[in-house]
C-alpha cells in the first residue's frame, strides 16, 4: 500500500477522531504519527475519551467525525425505532482488527479454582462452575465480572464462555461495566472478581500482582471481531470522498502494524501522554509475551486474515448475542436492515481496490463476502 489515497475534491479535510486508551487504538495513532493521514490530505486531531458511552455520544451528536468504537455499538445504533436513534445512527466500512481481548481473574478467585492459570477452556469452565456452585450452597454473593460495556465483544465473549461452561450468565454471576483503564483498580479494590478487557490492562493486572490471566478471547473465538472505525451515517453519505480517504489512511496503518519491526515504534508512540500515557515496556510486554501455543498471547491482527473487512456475518452474530442478553427492544427493524445499515463492505471494497500494492490473496472475492 505504498500509494496513499488522496481525497479528490473532498468537502472536509479537518477531522476530529475519538479513541479509548487501548492497544487496539493503534491504527489511528499510527496513521497520525507515521503521516498516513497527512499523505491522504487529512488534518486530524485525536481525542482520548474516558469511556465508550462518552465516545458513542460524541459521535452520535456529531461532536467528532469518526471514532475507534466497539463494533456492537454500531450495530446497536441501528436497532431502536426511537426517533433520536434514527437521527443518531452510526455505520462502519472498516474493521480495525481481530482478537486482542483476554479474561483475567483476581488472585482470590485464581486460588479457589484448583487449577493452574492460564488454563484451557475445557479446564477452566468446570473449575469456575464448581466455585460458583460452592458459593451458592454457602450463601455467598455471586461472583462479579467486569466488562467494558453491555454491548461489547467483551460481554459477548464472557457470556459465550459462561454458556459453554453451563454457567447461566443471566443468573449465576454478575456483570458490571468498568472503563478499561479502571479495570485493574476495580480488581484491586475487590469490586470485580475478574474481567474481560483489551490490552494492556490484562498485562497491567499481572505486572501489579493483582490478578492472573486466565483465558484469551482468541481461545473462545479465534479471529473474533473487535473495534471498528465508526462514523455517523450522515458523514458517510455527505462526505464520501473524505470518508474514503480516512479509510485509505487507516488501511495503510493496519498493514504497517502487521509488518516487521513495527512494535518498538508502536510502543513509543502509544505510550505518549496524549495517547495511552503509560510505560512503553508495559505495552511491549502486552504485545509480545508468549502464550502456550508459542504465539504472542495478544494474537492481534490488524491487516492479515481480512482483518480490516467489515464482515456482515459478524454483525449478524452480534445481533444474536444482543437477543440472548435481552438487550434488544421487542419492536425493531429487521435484522437484515440493521446489518445493511450498520456494515458497509462495498465502501471498503472500493477503497481497498485503490491500494496498488495489496497482495491478491488479501482481497476477498464477491463470493467470499
Amino acid at each position: 500500500m505504498s500509494n496513499p489515497i488522496t481525497p479528490q475534491g473532498t468537502d472536509c479535510t479537518e477531522l476530529n477522531l475519538g479513541f479509548l486508551p487501548l492497544l487496539d487504538a493503534a491504527p489511528l495513532i499510527v496513521a497520525q504519527e507515521a503521516g498516513f493521514f497527512a499523505d491522504a490530505g487529512l488534518q486530524v486531531r485525536l481525542h482520548r475519551e474516558g469511556n465508550w458511552a462518552s465516545l458513542r455520544d460524541k459521535l452520535s451528536l456529531k461532536l467528532i467525525d469518526a471514532a475507534h468504537l466497539l463494533a456492537p455499538l454500531v450495530v446497536a445504533s441501528q436497532t431502536s425505532l426511537a426517533s433520536t436513534a434514527i437521527r443518531n445512527r452510526l455505520t462502519t466500512a472498516l474493521s480495525l482488527g481481530l482478537n486482542g481481548n483476554a479474561i483475567t481473574f483476581s488472585n482470590a478467585l485464581s486460588a479457589a479454582l484448583g487449577c493452574a492459570l492460564p488454563a484451557t477452556q475445557a479446564e477452566l469452565g468446570p473449575a469456575l462452575k464448581a466455585v460458583i456452585d460452592d458459593r451458592h450452597k454457602r450463601g455467598l454473593p455471586k461472583l462479579v465480572f467486569g466488562t467494558v460495556f453491555p454491548m461489547s465483544m467483551h460481554t459477548y465473549l464472557l457470556r459465550t464462555f459462561f454458556d459453554q461452561a453451563n454457567i447461566d450468565p443471566n443468573q449465576d454471576i454478575g456483570i458490571r461495566v468498568v472503563p478499561p483503564q479502571q479495570m485493574v483498580e476495580a480488581l484491586t479494590q475487590g469490586d470485580v472478581d475478574g474481567f474481560c478487557v483489551g490490552e494492556p490492562w490484562n498485562t497491567d493486572a499481572v505486572r501489579a500482582c493483582q490478578g492472573n490471566l486466565a483465558l484469551l478471547g482468541y481461545d473462545i473465538w479465534p479471529d473474533a471481531p473487535e473495534k471498528v472505525l465508526a462514523v455517523h451515517a450522515d458523514f458517510a453519505d455527505q462526505q464520501p470522498d473524505t470518508h474514503q480517504a480516512l479509510i485509505g489512511a487507516l488501511l495503510r496503518a493496519c498493514q504497517w502494524l502487521d509488518g516487521p519491526n513495527s512494535l518498538a515504534s508502536v510502543a513509543h508512540w502509544l505510550a505518549k501522554p496524549d495517547y495511552l500515557n503509560c510505560d512503553s515496556d508495559l505495552l511491549l510486554e502486552a504485545m509480545q509475551a508468549p502464550w502456550h501455543d508459542g504465539q504472542p498471547r495478544w494474537h492481534k491482527v490488524f491487516f492479515r486474515n481480512r482483518a480490516t473487512y467489515p464482515n456482515p456475518d459478524h454483525a449478524r452474530w452480534m445481533l444474536t448475542q444482543m437477543q440472548a442478553a435481552r438487550q434488544l427492544p421487542e419492536k425493531r427493524v429487521s435484522d437484515a436492515e440493521v446489518i445493511d445499515r450498520a456494515y458497509q463492505p462495498e465502501i471498503w471494497k472500493k477503497v481497498f481496490k485503490k491500494m496498488t500494492t495489496v497482495p491478491k490473496a488479501e482481497t476477498p472475492t464477491d463470493s467470499e463476502t
